[in-house]
């Protein structure tokens, strides 16, 4: 892709974003950002010598990147993995305990696969970000890998999607 092309498709799914009607219709709710974090600290979760999803604002970070249509299907998966834990369960994704979480999250890989290979791309993506985009506040990912980013970084008035 080109770069007319992608600014053109960014103007668009900015404009798309930013109605309110189509954004208020795939709004999660407070209780699907929760469980959200929770499955975001599950697969990327923090240690002693390393940062996890909290850590590098992955939640966040995915509310301002998301367009639409991947609300939509971020809200779907959470739906069907929060119904499967109270199938298997009788719990809400948040009330189980890390092995429960784990049986579950192997489970729900069968059907939802391209999910949490979603939701995994987007931790990455907050992970490797600039820290301007709202992911890896203080360079915290970078620092972990040792990684010199690029320079000149872009200043707040030069944001990929304000050009």
């Amino acid at each position: 892709m080109d770069r007319r092309t992608f600014l053109i498709q960014t103007t668009g799914t900015i404009a798309v974003i930013s109605t309110p009607s189509l954004a208020a219709s795939t709004s999660l709710t407070p209780d699907e950002w929760q469980t959200l974090a929770a499955v975001q600290e599950h697969l990327f979760p923090s240690e002693p010598d390393s940062p996890g999803a909290k850590d590098i604002n992955a939640t966040a970070y995915l509310d301002f990147v998301l367009a639409p249509d991947e609300r939509e299907f971020i809200k779907n998966g959470l739906a069907q993995l929060e119904k499967m834990a109270q199938s298997t369960e009788s719990k809400p994704f948040i009330a189980l305990s890390s092995e429960q979480r784990e049986r579950l999250l192997r489970r729900f890989e069968t059907k939802g696969k391209r999910w949490i290979s979603t939701i995994l791309r987007y931790i990455l993506e907050a992970l490797l970000t600039d820290p301007i985009y709202g992911g890896n506040p203080n360079a915290i990912g970078w620092k972990w890998l040792e990684h010199q980013p690029g320079f000149p970084r872009p200043p707040a008035n030069k944001r990929y999607y304000l050009l």
